[in-house]
C-alpha cells in the first residue's frame, strides 16, 4: 500500500485510539478521507500502468466499499455484512 494511504489510515487510527466516543461526524470524514487517498492512488497506479497494484488496490477499494459504502447516497442507510450498519441516516450526515 503507497505511503499515502498508509499514513492515511494511521491518522485515522491514532485519532480514534482512546476515544470512549466517536462522533458521526469525524468518522464520515475519516471514511471520506481514506477513500480518496486510494481513488487518488489509484489514478496514479493507472498512469504508472501498475497492472498487479492496480488490481490489489482495487480489491481494497471492493472490500473497503462493501463495510463503509461507496459514498454515493451516504444518507441511504441500508446493512453491510454481518447486518452490519453501512451508510448514514440523515441526522448523521446533517451533523457533519
Amino acid at each position: 500500500m503507497p505511503q499515502r494511504d498508509a499514513h492515511t489510515i494511521y491518522v485515522a487510527k491514532c485519532l480514534l485510539e482512546g476515544e470512549k466516543y466517536v462522533t458521526c461526524s469525524l468518522v464520515i470524514v475519516m471514511i471520506e478521507e481514506i477513500r480518496e487517498s486510494f481513488k487518488a492512488t489509484l489514478a496514479n497506479f493507472n498512469t504508472l500502468q501498475a497492472p498487479r497494484e492496480v488490481k490489489v488496490l482495487e480489491t481494497v477499494i471492493i472490500e473497503f466499499n462493501k463495510h463503509f459504502g461507496d459514498g454515493i447516497n451516504v444518507t441511504e442507510f441500508r446493512e453491510g455484512p454481518g447486518r452490519k450498519p453501512q451508510g448514514y441516516t440523515n441526522v448523521s450526515s446533517i451533523l457533519v
